[in-house]
């Protein structure tokens, strides 16, 4: 039967229904007749009637119930003895219209709160619906950690029927102290703090993280319950060991091609140092050893920057702190990269304020990141354009912005390029290398207990690297352990 068809059957028998209770109304009313005055009461049956059809069968049966009995009230019930157009005394007109504008507003109170009841069923049915079918356990506790809902999924977790839970606590239901006094604990950091709060247990074997959220009375003054969202994490914490193993091998593995390269990189280095000297070379072999030159160096650095940066993973590199002056630092990195800067024909700007920059950092290594920032910036600019290097005293820290008019990064990038290995699309179009310059960058700077952050207007519109540093030491040891 299409739903069409059953709609249409189920109004139709709406209406019947409705004809049915007024008929009984009417045969109660003249039931009634001899033990009830001889002018009262003539709706008394029928307000039940038209009551029941608008409630269970809407308002278009109610709506018939009502009108069929105000004509069976007006032609049965009610005195005609007044020669008027409609043989009423007046006393009995307005009571036919006040009864009638009763009935009438019954149906609709009624309708409206027979839908309001439906929908309220139709929302309970897809919230129990939809819980059934989530994998995740949903629960809801009160402020003494009694369960007041448990979704099914509970019963699959536990085998335990969702009955056993409500009204019940953790601890009534046999749990392990050592894993209540967590969910205890996160609960009441919810109650009192109104804030929510992820937690993550062990159970027979699996890895599971919960998230515990405030739900609110109607002042939105007191936590009244928490809403618990619990999730089976085991397979993605398996996943996690296994990408945090690969991940110790392969920089193991770059760590050991790296040593292993720089020997070899060391003969080519000498070799093209011997060769350099020799007198009046022709044109061709100049050429080709300064081309050798080139090549040596850059790899020479490469397997340079990867051994520093698998050193800094491993927590391997301890930093030579001294009283530095990061305007003399500035300074030498300027000085460092303006070969670069002339083949391109790139004007280095080097803004310094005129108070002193003292800060506690090993200062070759700080020469790194800023020569690697300012390579950078010269690499993916335009010839002719301008690298600006800009220093600023903060309250409590030093600021230097390395500006360029470049390639520009997309904005979905701008956290990626301190990855190691990573470089935004605009910048792969333009240069070849490994992306591990600004990886370097990262963890020298945190290891001076510093911040470093990229930003950019989008492709074409240069990029600015901001790198901000503490002017003291305290807290520098305890920051640059912290993970990267």
């Amino acid at each position: 039967m299409s739903a069409h068809r059953q709609q249409t059957l189920s109004t139709v028998s709406g209406y019947l229904a409705s004809f049915g209770l007024w008929a009984l109304a009417y045969v109660g009313r003249f039931a009634l007749v001899g033990s009830l005055p001889p002018q009262g009461f003539p709706f008394l049956t029928f307000f039940p009637a038209v009551m029941l059809a608008a409630y269970f069968f809407g308002l278009g049966p109610g709506l018939l119930c009502a009108a069929l009995s105000v004509v069976a009230a007006y032609v049965s019930f009610i005195p005609h003895s007044q020669p008027t157009l409609t043989g009423l005394a007046t006393g009995d007109m307005i009571a036919l219209s006040f009864f009638s504008s009763i009935l009438l507003v019954d149906c609709i109170v009624l309708h409206l709160l027979r839908r309001s009841r439906q929908l309220a069923a139709e929302r309970e049915r897809d919230l129990r619906e939809l819980t059934s079918n989530s994998p995740d356990v949903l629960t809801r506790f009160d402020r003494s950690y009694r369960h007041l809902f448990v979704s099914a999924a509970i019963e699959r977790l536990t085998g335990r029927p969702t009955s056993d839970f409500i009204g019940k606590t953790n601890r009534e239901l046999g749990m392990p102290a050592e894993l209540c006094a967590p969910w205890e604990q996160a609960l009441e950091t919810v109650f009192l703090e109104a804030r929510t709060v992820s937690l993550r247990f062990t159970y027979e074997g699996a890895v599971f993280a919960a998230t515990l959220v405030p739900e609110f009375d109607v002042s939105r003054e007191v936590v009244k319950s928490v809403l618990g969202v619990t999730r089976d994490i085991s397979e993605i914490e398996r996943h996690q060991r296994t990408l945090e193993t690969h991940d110790r091998q392969k920089d193991h593995m770059l760590a050991t091609v790296a040593h292993e390269l720089r020997n070899p990189l060391m003969t080519f280095s000498a070799g093209v140092t011997l060769l350099e000297k020799l007198q009046d070379p022709p044109a061709a072999v100049q050429r080709t050893i300064a081309a050798m030159r080139r090549q040596t160096t850059l790899m020479s650095r490469l397997v340079s920057d990867l051994m520093d940066l698998n050193r800094i993973r491993a927590d391997l590199v301890e930093l030579n702190r001294t009283d530095a002056d990061l305007k003399t630092i500035l300074q030498a990195s300027r000085e460092v990269s303006a070969e670069l800067a002339q083949q391109k024909h790139i004007h280095l700007e080097l803004r310094l304020p005129s108070e002193d920059m003292k800060l506690d950092a090993d200062t070759s290594r700080l020469v790194q990141v800023f020569c690697n920032l300012i390579t950078n910036a010269i690499k993916f600019s335009d010839e002719g354009s301008q690298v600006v290097i800009q220093a600023e005293p903060r309250e409590n820290s030093y600021e230097v912005q390395v500006r360029d008019q470049g390639a520009g990064i997309e904005a979905d990038q701008l956290e990626a390029v301190f990855e190691p290995f990573v470089q935004a699309p605009a910048g792969r179009q333009q240069q070849s290398g490994l992306g591990l310059g600004l990886a370097l960058v990262k963890q020298v700077v945190r290891l001076h207990a510093g911040t470093v952050s990229a930003a950019s207007e989008g492709l074409g519109r240069g990029a600015t690297f901001t790198v901000s540093l503490p002017r003291s030491r305290p807290g520098l040891e305890a920051l640059a352990s912290a993970p990267g």
